[in-house]
């Protein structure tokens, strides 16, 4: 397949026909583009089925009227490939460019490789599941790195760590105005029971801008753990009775070593019991392993994630029967998470923070970059060891040097219990107070960087009325 090259937007100044979109047997969309020698070109693009934009619609009929042709012009065009990226400019015949990742023969090249076009993975996923959204805009902001909190009143606060505390979340966003800006410093889900509806509120809030506040959407380590996850049972074709089996098997054998390190008769029969158990689950779990193919990575970050990290009931969630409303939905919060920052840099009121979810890059070149670029890092762009330390580690050590750019970095993961943790020497503010660990002292944390005012708020699962939007 031959792909357009961006010189040749400029050079025959393309245009897109009406009767050249269309798709292939694996539901894949082509966008084919008439040049004005007369050839073609054609470019496979990467959609939920129904989402690209039809010729019929009100936004193209509005084209029309102000071009006045049946073609459309390279005004669309330029928003269509030039914007959103959808060309390949490595000039390799099997990829396109989207959005600042390489897609590759219908798979998604980032860590997982997951398959789109086949139809592996769970059963309630259609092939298609993880193509991402084609949005097509007049216009994208990409001013987000350049904040005066000043403007209109406004102001700009920071959260993180939430832990599914849905209710704790809502007596936050009730303090919100539409001119305020608002960081999610990620881990939004997991540990309480609400996690997926905070995310599915979070992606309301976004699209209905007008009466809620600028939200930016930062990825912890519980997001990173489910995007792993679901790729893994895409990748391998698990079910939700497999993820049982994992879970089942990694409590038993902990229960099993726990009671084993003590020598009373309570324990030592707790420890018979637990090794029935285990040994009977170690017979599904070999099963498994061996009709599934699954590597040791890929069973230690589900079994961590679904038990010591409280997962389970993120990804019940998720899945079919849970709260979230088929394929479509499942596809919009994938890539949702899929394409947010990692890390990014912001100038508020002249003074320049980064913000992440646990540590600054410990490659001191990244920090350097985003310095001049003011340009953060998303997930999908990323490589693992990359993203696994902003997103896990505890080394201070990054703090300084993130500093010694000029940075103040504002990041969570690591809870203080009942109050936020301010070093203006090693120059970090941690905002995790604990919220989800159900603990005396667990609180969620609002900063405002503005005035530099923390409000606390009680850990509260669930709330009975739904908060406006």
């Amino acid at each position: 397949m031959a792909y357009i090259k961006e010189e040749e937007i400029v050079k025959n100044k393309i245009k897109l026909s009406k009767a050249h979109i269309y798709l292939d047997k694996y539901d894949m969309y082509y966008v084919e583009f008439l040049m004005r020698s007369g050839q073609t070109k054609k470019v496979r693009v990467f959609c939920e089925k129904g989402t690209f934009p039809e010729f019929n619609s009100a936004e193209f009929q509005k084209l029309q009227q102000v071009y006045g042709s049946k073609l459309l012009t390279d005004f669309f065009v330029k928003r269509l490939i030039g914007e959103k990226g959808l060309m390949n400019k490595e000039g390799r015949d099997d990829f396109i460019y989207l959005g600042g990742e390489l897609y590759k023969n219908g798979y998604i090249a980032n860590r997982h490789m997951v398959q789109l076009n086949g139809k592996t993975g769970q059963q309630n996923f259609d092939e298609n599941l993880f193509s991402l959204r084609l949005q097509v805009q007049a216009k994208e902001n990409n001013s987000q790195n350049s904040i005066n909190s000043n403007n209109k009143n406004g102001k700009t606060y920071v959260i993180g760590d939430i832990h599914g505390m849905y209710g704790s979340y809502t007596e936050i966003m009730k303090r919100m105005t539409s001119k305020d800006h608002l960081i999610i410093l990620g881990d939004v889900i997991d540990r309480g029971t609400g996690g997926i509806q905070i995310i599915q509120d979070i992606m309301k809030r976004k699209e209905n801008r007008q009466t809620n506040p600028k939200i930016t959407f930062m990825l912890g380590n519980h997001e990173m753990q489910f995007l792993e996850t679901v790729a893994t049972m895409i990748r391998r074709g698990l079910h939700k009775e497999d993820l049982i089996t994992i879970m089942n098997r990694r409590i038993a054998r902990s229960q099993y070593g726990y009671y084993s390190l003590h020598s009373d008769p309570k324990s030592k029969k707790s420890q018979d019991e637990w090794k029935k158990k285990l040994d009977l689950y170690d017979v599904d779990y070999q099963k498994l392993i061996d009709k599934k193919g699954l590597t040791d990575w890929e069973l230690d970050i589900m079994g961590i994630w679904l038990t010591s990290n409280k997962g389970s009931t993120t990804i019940f969630d998720f899945l079919q029967g849970g709260r979230v409303n088929g394929t479509k939905e499942q596809q919009a919060i994938y890539s949702f998470l899929a394409d947010s920052y990692v890390t990014l840099p912001q100038n508020i009121n002249g003074k320049d923070y980064l913000f992440v979810h646990a540590m600054p890059p410990k490659d001191s070149q990244m920090i350097r970059q985003m310095k001049q670029s003011k340009k953060g890092y998303k997930f999908k762009e990323l490589t693992r060891d990359q993203y696994t330390f902003m997103l896990e580690e505890r080394d201070n050590s990054t703090y300084e040097q993130a500093k010694a750019y000029g940075f103040t970095t504002i990041c969570g993961h690591t809870p203080e219990f009942g109050e936020i943790l301010i070093d203006d020497n090693k120059g970090f503010v941690r905002i995790d107070a604990g919220c989800g660990h159900k603990q005396r002292k667990s609180k969620l944390a609002l900063y405002c960087i503005d005035d530099g005012k923390v409000e606390y708020f009680d850990e509260k699962e669930t709330i009975h009325e739904q908060p406006s939007l």
